[in-house]
């Protein structure tokens, strides 16, 4: 898959015409948009691919360089940044409580979805109170590479396999919750997951590295690597007890 393919899928282009301004003057932290503060952002981040994580060696007598890649998609993070401008200082103490930590964002360029991120620069509110006219800021977001897509649903599977399509161009990370008993053999494409002794249900999730019931861990129950979906499709199978296999997919692009 093409990068440009990876920036354009299941993302919603800003509108243009008249309303362009108030269509894109926003950026939403932790599922708040920054206009509820009286924050409008004047320039948005481009959208940018993340660089691979890889080795260029120089090697005695050979042109070039060895290229050696850290892992299957393995990528650095991004660091976004949204120049931003208010006209009413007064919240500026709810502002700087709210511009910081991690969480989410999403920007009005790049609907559709958001990144995991952090703030990472402290804001020179101090600029501000100055009376500029202007008075703008910028928010730098130390991003994941990846961007996720918002309202995806879990799936639930009810009959051994069934195919589940990757919309993105890069492996997903999922939650799966197996519901079953006794010992099961679960398969995700090529990758292949012994559960033993389940009473009633296993989930493993694959951003955590961990398996658990409810607040129990069940990391000795499970044999195998974390499953991950592929691009493209991926089957979904078992056997054993089984009586429902609902998957959170996590689908993600760059």
């Amino acid at each position: 898959v093409g990068s440009e393919m990876c920036i354009r899928d299941r993302t919603q282009p800003a509108r243009k015409g008249a309303e362009d301004g108030m269509m894109t003057d926003w950026f939403e932290w932790n599922g708040v948009r920054c206009t509820e503060y009286g924050i409008h952002v004047s320039e948005h981040p481009s959208i940018t691919l993340p660089s691979e994580r890889v080795t260029f060696t120089d090697v005695p007598g050979r042109s070039g360089s060895l290229t050696t890649l850290e892992g299957d998609a393995v990528y650095s993070d991004l660091t976004l940044t949204a120049t931003c401008f208010i006209a009413d200082v007064s919240r500026l103490d709810e502002i700087a409580a709210w511009l910081r930590g991690g969480g989410t964002v999403t920007f009005a360029n790049r609907q559709g979805g958001f990144y995991y991120a952090r703030v990472i620069n402290q804001i020179a509110f101090d600029r501000i109170l100055r009376g500029k006219p202007n008075r703008s800021f910028a928010v730098n977001f130390r991003c994941k590479p990846f961007f996720y897509f918002s309202d995806v649903g879990a799936e639930t599977l009810t009959t051994s396999t069934q195919m589940l399509y990757n919309p993105g161009c890069v492996f997903a990370e999922p939650v799966i919750t197996v519901y079953g008993s006794g010992d099961i053999t679960l398969m995700v494409g090529t990758q292949i997951v012994e559960l033993t002794g389940i009473t009633d249900s296993i989930t493993l999730d694959t951003p955590a590295m961990e398996a658990y019931s409810g607040t129990t861990s069940m990391n000795s129950h499970m044999r195998g690597e974390f499953p991950t979906l592929d691009v493209d499709a991926t089957a979904i199978s078992w056997s054993g007890s089984v009586s429902q296999v609902v998957v959170q997919p996590n689908w993600r692009t760059l």
